[in-house]
């Protein structure tokens, strides 16, 4: 039985990939590293921590992970002041929309406390989520199941009964491990993601349904 909604944040809740994407490629070409879209499309959904670990590593850059989150992260702010940071279309209504149906609700996300306290708020969210699970509140980063784990622990249910809303391969592998049904989200900006492991898949938010979602859990 369904009892709980999960969502991730990141290109489902808010739309922040395009911008970490671009200021990582920024970050990477100023050190002299150009990558394919296939090679940064692997870390959707990953920490930083996890991304630039695999990085630096991979190319031996002479920099630590807090100097290049640090380098992606004034680049990002940069490019959100000009151009504001927005919700997903449909995804706030959706929010309140399982909120009234009585649903328990949690953001489990790779970003930081800092960055989901500042969507939550900047959104008016707050007060519909009742826990909220960060990639630095684990040891494993996705497609580990741990974050959704920490989740549904939070809320007290079993993971059975909680779905999944995410738009990366890592974050619905991670959901699959978890033993928790998921939809993926189709984000327009990112259509070349694997999203086959999902138990359904919506390219619009304005698609799911309570009816849907029970179809899912059924699955």
């Amino acid at each position: 039985m369904l009892k709980a909604v999960i969502f991730d944040m990141d290109g489902v809740i808010v739309d922040t990939e395009p911008g970490y994407k671009i200021a990582t490629d920024e970050v990477l070409r100023e050190h002299g590293i150009i990558t394919s879209d296939e090679y940064q499309d692997q870390f959707i959904g990953v920490t930083n921590e996890y991304m630039w670990g695999t990085i630096i590593r991979e190319f031996h850059l002479p920099l630590t992970i807090d100097q290049c989150v640090d380098m992606v992260n004034k680049k990002r702010a940069i490019m959100e002041e000009r151009d504001g940071l927005h919700p997903l279309p449909g995804v706030i209504d959706l929010i309140k929309y399982f909120y009234d149906h009585g649903l328990s609700l949690a953001i489990a996300s790779s970003s930081p406390m800092s960055e989901i306290n500042r969507v939550v708020d900047l959104f008016g969210i707050r007060k519909y989520f009742q826990a909220f699970i960060t990639g630095t509140d684990c040891k494993e980063s996705k497609p580990h199941p741990e974050v959704f784990l920490r989740a549904s622990s939070a809320l007290d249910l079993k993971p059975e009964e909680c779905l999944v809303i995410e738009d990366s391969k890592n974050g619905l592998l991670a959901a699959n491990r978890a033993g928790m049904k998921s939809i993926g989200f189709a984000n327009p900006a990112f259509g070349n993601q694997d999203l086959s492991s999902a138990t359904k898949v919506v390219p619009y938010f304005s698609q799911v349904t309570m009816e849907m979602c029970q179809t899912i859990m059924n699955k």
